[in-house]
């Protein structure tokens, strides 16, 4: 897809990045990624925790190093984020796995979150995991569609959760 790619926080301008939450916020839809939510009211400190995060300090207990980035266009647009696990932890096996990702409401159909999902491979790769597992709802079809169309197979042991069936994906 011609004009989007993956950037660190650090190259997502303030502005840019408080219309992608407002529009979250607007449509009353829980925010995916949790990653992309800022914890500072102050952008620059936030684009600090985020950095930090990603070298494994100040993270809660039982969570796990990650890296955020966010998918631009050539406006630079923020349309979407993806947050990559560096590690997995026992309910990361079941529910999260390697990568989550998200497509703000009005960009949505558009083939971003393919488009996210593929680049995201490439960063996991350049972190050095070579298997990863993506999770969805069972009643997710446009999520386990994306999934599929980058390569993901179904493990034949899904998960459940407060009664939902969670599909599990591996790509190798």
């Amino acid at each position: 897809m011609e004009g989007v790619q993956l950037v660190k926080p650090s190259q997502v301008k303030e502005e840019a990045y408080l219309e992608y939450i407002k529009e979250w916020q607007a449509s009353e839809e829980e925010i995916i990624p949790h990653a992309s939510i800022s914890k500072s009211k102050n952008y620059d400190e936030q684009i600090d925790i985020w950095r930090k995060e990603e070298q494994g300090i100040g993270i809660p207990e039982g969570w796990v190093s990650g890296s955020l980035f966010f998918l631009v266009n050539g406006e630079e647009k923020v349309l979407g984020a993806v947050h990559i696990r560096h590690k997995l932890t026992e309910p990361l096996l079941k529910r999260g796995g390697h990568i989550g990702y998200g497509v703000r409401p009005g960009e949505r159909k558009k083939g971003y979150a393919t488009e996210i999902l593929k680049l995201s491979l490439n960063e996991a790769r350049n972190l050095g995991i070579n298997e990863v597992l993506i999770t969805c709802d069972d009643d997710n079809p446009g999520s386990y569609k994306t999934i599929e169309s980058n390569g993901g197979v179904r493990d034949p042991e899904d998960a459940e959760e407060n009664g939902v069936l969670i599909r599990r994906y591996w790509i190798r």
